[in-house]
């Protein structure tokens, strides 16, 4: 990822996001807690489906932790909607 995606990586905390890893694997994600610090930053989100009702519903039933240089770019998905509170 470039470095203005990691600089906006705080901004994106519960926001839904498309990660796209090194591995080409793409992930519709709501961001949970990024850690940017130590020798393996890393950032743990919940993959997300769009429910019926306009709001996130989360896929299975664990979360990913997924290390900063792994993925290859964060794109906001504004084709969906944002979670409802």
């Amino acid at each position: 990822m470039t470095e203005a995606e990691r600089a906006l990586l705080p901004t994106l905390i519960d926001k839904v996001v498309v990660l796209e890893t090194i591995q080409g694997h793409r992930l519709l994600a709501q961001i949970l807690f990024v850690f940017d610090e130590g020798e393996t930053p890393d950032l743990f989100c919940l993959e997300v489906v769009p429910g019926p009702d306009g709001t996130w519903a989360q896929k299975g039933t664990a979360g990913h932790s997924i290390l900063l240089s792994d993925i290859e770019r964060i794109e906001l998905s504004p084709q969906f909607p944002e979670p409802k509170e």
